[in-house]
């Protein structure tokens, strides 16, 4: 116990976390109803998010597990209205929660200080997806009036913490099936976003992701997405070291995955980086997970950080070997 500090230690040596727990029905033949703690996925990539927005992640392993397996549920009034084709769906957040990031001390938090506790509230926070699902292609629309998840460091206060203010969010996700292609397209735009080293001052931003998946060669899926986020107004002037933030970032997720021995082992790669010429650090990662029993899985796999910014040159040498086994009845 002395190897680790008190917050590494209140955060990994113990944890009860209560995941899906919710209650759904109909109210009408289209009208559906689902309360609860929930997870609600927009957009599309399976590795980059974009309008994927409502359920924040937890980020203290960062690189060793997908999306899917990251987001935390919240408590959430969610409604469902069919009209034809098309899915109306109103939410109402009632439970503000924030990602789980590594602790002070930890291999991932090259920070040499104590990051304060997220300020708490408890109002009730909104969003809305229209979408629909057409003949080889398919669209969605959202906005929200939600807490920014990142939050920023407010240093005027006289007990510091790290405050969430409001942020409107609109975006679309939109789908093309063309034969063995998968083309995909999300577009985010953010306004009231806030920085610690910019102080009161208030941002936009638009996030857009392309990408395409192909899976012509038989039991094998091939995916690529790149993503851009702009942030106006800001022209890097504090761009220092130590203030990582720019004007316009770019990320790169390339992931294959293949099936073998009729579907009971998969065989996975994914190798994501930052910077427009791919050299601002990132990860790869190479996992197989077989199929023991009927509902015991293993999963066993190697993570490899890659340095080229501040943040990844701190944790490139902390490369991970990862092993589980689940049981689902």
């Amino acid at each position: 116990r002395e190897k680790f500090t008190k917050q590494e230690l209140d955060e990994l040596e113990s944890e009860v976390e209560l995941f899906d727990a919710y209650i759904e029905g109909k109210i009408t033949d289209n009208f559906d109803y689902k309360v609860g703690r929930q997870v609600v996925v927009w957009g599309r990539s399976d590795t980059i998010r974009v309008t994927d927005i409502l359920n924040p992640l937890d980020n203290r392993r960062p690189g060793m597990t997908d999306i899917e397996d990251l987001r935390l549920p919240v408590t959430m009034v969610k409604l469902d209205y069919f009209v034809g084709d098309w899915r109306i769906t109103p939410i109402a957040i009632v439970e503000q929660r924030f990602s789980k990031n590594p602790p002070f001390g930890s291999d991932f938090n090259p920070v040499p200080f104590a990051v304060p506790s997220n300020e708490s509230y408890d109002d009730v926070t909104y969003a809305l997806s229209v979408g629909a699902e057409f003949s080889g292609w398919d669209v969605n629309f959202y906005a929200a009036d939600t807490h920014d998840d990142a939050g920023y460091l407010d240093r005027t206060m006289a007990d510091p913490r790290v405050k969430h203010d409001k942020v409107k969010m609109f975006g679309t996700a939109l789908n093309v099936l063309s034969g063995s292609w998968l083309f995909k397209t999300e577009v985010a735009y953010f306004d009231g976003l806030k920085y610690a080293s910019t102080g009161d001052e208030e941002f936009s931003r638009t996030d857009a992701l392309l990408g395409a998946e192909y899976n012509g060669i038989p039991d094998t899926l091939m995916s690529y997405d790149i993503v851009t986020r702009q942030i106006h107004g800001y022209d890097g002037r504090l761009l220092t070291e130590f203030n990582p933030l720019k004007k316009h970032h770019y990320q790169h997720a390339f992931r294959v995955s293949s099936d073998f021995l009729n579907a009971t082992l998969t065989a996975n790669y994914l190798i994501s980086l930052y910077g427009e010429k791919l050299d601002e650090g990132g990860f790869q990662r190479a996992w197989v997970k077989y199929d023991l029993l009927d509902g015991v899985n293993v999963n066993v796999g190697v993570v490899d950080y890659i340095g080229g910014s501040v943040l990844f040159d701190a944790i490139k040498d902390n490369d991970m070997v990862f092993a589980d086994i689940s049981y689902s009845f």
